[in-house]
């Protein structure tokens, strides 16, 4: 058995849904009138894992906002008792004032994303920062390449990214930039064998090798790698490694085919324990671009960073 879940299946699409741009610029796109949206991760991405970069941190001095200090991002700390289709959860966080803020939107699929908890799940977010959040699939502003009538979502009872019908009806918890970084120009510092990541600050393996790794078997290989005169190298977190998730690619490999060429449209390990227990490991599929959990002794793509 290679992958187990929880997930949801998407609906055929109505027409006349409301959807918004995907990924299409080097800071950001607009999702709706009124509404900005940050393109990927100008940011570095938090690490929920000990020994990991960036460890999360949050400052949650306020009872009504938490402050991503890592990502500078504001979250809604709170939550109202509804789930909303996609369009009424823009227009909700379109409308929100809290804390004196009113340029509250949904988040995009990377930066909700930012706020999984891998090492926990039902639910999958640091429950003191985020108390009493729901086991509940939560709206992205990010819409579906392959479907403008889809939309991304991250489920928090697991922890994993998605797409489904904008009819849908799911949780929402809105966030604003207290923070604002510097539009980046470009994304991706290419070299001959490896990929910096920008916003992130990551730098990637960019050639995978040819063959599939059991769980332990990937991670002992990024370990022993040496690449552009640089060791240290290892298997990406599962939120690390949903950086790479390119929104605009409508069929796979969903990732940026010129920085990382021949990518192959398959499942890549990452470093993540399901729920910090080592019976099943975090995996991302670049087919789709969503997370699935399954058994380590399952064989699948490695991808290192450092």
């Amino acid at each position: 058995m290679v992958g187990l879940c929880g997930c949801r299946e998407g609906k055929p699409a109505p027409a006349g849904a409301v959807g918004l741009a995907a990924e299409g610029g080097p800071a950001a796109t607009a999702a709706a009138p009124g509404a900005v949206v940050v393109a990927w991760a100008t940011w570095p991405m938090p690490n929920s894992t000990p020994g990991l970069p960036n460890p999360q941190s949050f400052d949650t001095q306020s009872a009504s906002v938490v402050i991503d200090q890592v990502t500078g991002l504001m979250w809604q700390r709170n939550l109202g008792d509804k789930f909303v289709t996609f369009a009424d959860a823009v227009q909700q966080c379109q409308e929100l004032t809290l804390a004196g803020y009113d340029d509250w939107r949904l988040p995009s699929r990377v930066e909700l994303v930012s706020i999984l908890d891998v090492t926990r799940t039902q639910p999958s977010i640091n429950a003191t920062a985020f108390p009493q959040t729901p086991n509940d699939w939560f709206w992205t502003s990010s819409v579906a390449a392959d479907n403008p009538q889809a939309a991304w979502y991250v489920y928090f009872y697991f922890g994993y990214p998605k797409t489904d019908d904008v009819t849908n009806q799911f949780s929402v918890r809105c966030v604003r930039t207290a923070t604002p970084r510097p539009a980046l120009a470009t994304r991706y510092d290419i070299q001959t064998d490896t990929v910096r990541d920008i916003g992130t600050g990551l730098t990637w393996e960019r050639a995978v090798p040819a063959q599939t790794f059991a769980f332990d078997a990937a991670r002992r290989y990024c370990s022993q790698l040496t690449l552009g005169g640089q060791t240290g190298w290892r298997a990406p977190s599962l939120v690390e490694l949903l950086t790479l998730i390119d929104e605009r690619a409508a069929v796979g490999p969903m990732i940026d085919t010129a920085a990382f060429p021949n990518t192959p449209s398959e499942a890549f390990w990452s470093s993540s324990y399901f729920g910090n227990s080592p019976g099943m490991a975090w995996q991302v599929y670049f087919d789709h671009g969503n997370g699935l959990y399954g058994l380590p002794n399952a064989t699948f793509r490695v991808r290192c960073v450092i």
